[in-house]
């Protein structure tokens, strides 16, 4: 997300489509070899002891190392399209998964009967990652690497934290140490969109929040809910309009009590202190015009990972995406912002694979050409900041 503001396979996509409402968007039947390697058909499902149904999108061979890709707040699996392609066709050896976590995407909800008076209790960082680990568990997965974006970084982050032995790369997209007190998160997306205009909205329509709302659309509580997102939410100067049409419609189409649980759920995480036990070999990639997580959030994260290196003798590393810093207006305007991959796809995944096989990524920057190309990316190799931290 941008803010402008600061069974088998094909029996799984069969019953998607049977189960799925009636959607604008056009939606491909896949065969059964097809099944599950792209996000514009209906993705395979697997049954989590959790509760969950999780959607998930895979390329590679079934035996090639795994690479677990997971996305942010009101995302899906689709938010790693363009890097899993890459990353594909750099190693066409590795495995990748991209999930949609609960509630998003293809994903099922918690159950509303338990969640609905309180949506946060269900949709805390830990039981996003305890899908994860649990859908491991049923594809038989002992060990991944892992990139997470935004609030996925936080995922990865937890699964790293709490089983490390589980993780062999943590590659933390658009991250930072804590969530707590993040101002776009709290004051815009929950405090005058969500528990603001949208609140006020359905309770005029005398639904009480949130019980009554779980199930419910950004749409039922605003009509033109799609142009908000679009102008507010999934838009990104620096990606391609192609890539992002589609992004309009889904998230207004998330249930609301995933907007309340995850983002709540996101605000209470604060890793600062937990980071500095970090044991698995970790990159962090931000961009310069991230709206969310800030310059600041990096010192804060590349200080815990300083002290993690001087406990476990690791060396981690921390890369900066784009050139030209965040504009007053507090938003993405000239250059790469939050979704990092979204835009400079290849890149990314050029870094990932780096990572993973060299324990370093690549010297590469990558930034957004002038005005008005800001979609055109320039790569300038062995131009790019990258940071090695060690004890």
């Amino acid at each position: 997300m941008t803010i402008k503001n600061g069974i088998t396979r094909a029996c799984a996509a069969i019953a998607w489509l049977a189960a799925a409402p009636l959607v604008p968007l056009t939606i491909d039947v896949a065969s059964a070899d097809e099944a599950c390697t792209s996000v514009n058909i209906a993705r395979c499902v697997q049954k989590l002891p959790t509760g969950i149904d999780m959607a998930y999108v895979e390329v590679g061979p079934a035996d090639g190392k795994p690479v677990i890709l997971i996305h942010g707040l009101t995302d899906s699996a689709r938010s790693w399209m363009l890097s899993m392609d890459a990353l594909h066709k750099l190693d066409p050896k590795l495995r990748i998964i991209a999930v949609d976590l609960r509630g998003h995407g293809q994903s099922s909800m918690p159950d509303a009967k338990t969640c609905a008076p309180a949506p946060e209790a269900c949709y805390r960082i830990s039981d996003l990652a305890g899908d994860v680990i649990a859908f491991m568990d049923e594809k038989n997965i002992h060990k991944a690497d892992f990139a997470g974006h935004s609030m996925g970084s936080f995922v990865v982050q937890e699964i790293a934290l709490t089983h490390p032995e589980m993780v062999g790369h943590a590659i933390l997209n658009a991250t930072g140490a804590k969530s707590v007190g993040n101002a776009a998160l709290g004051d815009f997306v929950l405090n005058q969109t969500i528990e603001g205009a949208w609140k006020k909205a359905l309770e005029a329509k005398g639904k009480a929040f949130p019980a009554d709302v779980y199930e419910l659309t950004p749409l039922d509580a605003d009509p033109k809910a799609e142009e908000w997102i679009a102008a507010n939410w999934t838009i990104d100067p620096a990606a391609e309009a192609s890539f992002l049409e589609p992004y309009t419609p889904e998230t207004a189409r998330t249930k609301l009590g995933t907007w309340i649980g995850a983002t709540k759920g996101l605000l209470a995480q604060d890793n600062s202190a937990r980071l500095q036990s970090m044991s698995v070999p970790t990159l962090v990639m931000w961009a310069t015009q991230d709206s969310i997580y800030l310059a600041k959030d990096q010192d804060e994260i590349k200080a815990a990972l300083k002290a993690a290196a001087a406990k476990s003798g690791l060396t981690f590393y921390w890369k900066e995406y784009g050139k030209l810093p965040l504009p007053a207006s507090g938003a993405q305007e000239t250059d790469i912002g939050h979704n990092i991959q979204w835009s400079a796809a290849e890149t990314v995944a050029k870094d990932i694979n780096a990572f993973i096989t060299t324990g370093a990524p690549t010297m590469d920057l990558v930034h957004s050409d002038a005005a008005p190309n800001f979609s055109k990316l320039i790569v300038e190799p062995g131009k790019g900041v990258v940071e090695k931290i060690e004890k």
